[in-house]
């Protein structure tokens, strides 16, 4: 009688595992609804925090990589350039080094610009907008009664 009882306890306890998931029974669907939680409210806020500066981030990588892209492309730039002269003039390491150096120079003079957002745009349309901003700033600092 006793094994009868304990087996019953046994499954009843199996039963409550499969209904809240626990153990090698979570790949089970339960059809009890889930236990209440205390913590329900922080769980909400936590579940809906997402990060509201995705653009920001997004913007900032794509910085980044560009920044990084920028430096690379200027050494390999030099060093082709120094390397296809030193064979066409015979001069081993001279011009080699001179442009990898100027690469590098070139490379990080357009981090620079990129990071202080010089040049980026293609044509005089930064300056124009530069000088409607200036312009407008003058009128708006005019007294209206003059």
């Amino acid at each position: 009688m006793k094994s009868d009882s304990t087996f019953l306890i046994l499954k009843e306890k199996l039963k409550i595992a499969k209904r809240q998931g626990l153990g090698q029974y979570s790949h089970l669907k339960s059809t009890a609804p889930p236990p209440p939680s205390h913590n329900k409210p922080n769980e909400e806020k936590i579940l809906s925090t997402k990060p509201q500066d995705s653009e920001d981030s997004n913007d900032s990588r794509n910085l980044g990589i560009r920044a990084g892209s920028e430096l690379i492309v200027g050494m390999i730039a030099g060093g082709l350039i120094g390397y296809g002269l030193d064979h066409w003039l015979n001069t081993k390491p001279a011009f080699f080094l001179i442009f990898l150096i100027l690469g590098v120079g070139v490379g990080f003079l357009n981090i620079y610009k990129l990071s202080q957002n010089i040049g980026t745009s293609v044509g005089f349309s930064e300056l124009h907008k530069r000088e409607k901003m200036t312009n407008t700033k003058h009128h708006d600092d005019k007294d209206p009664s003059e």
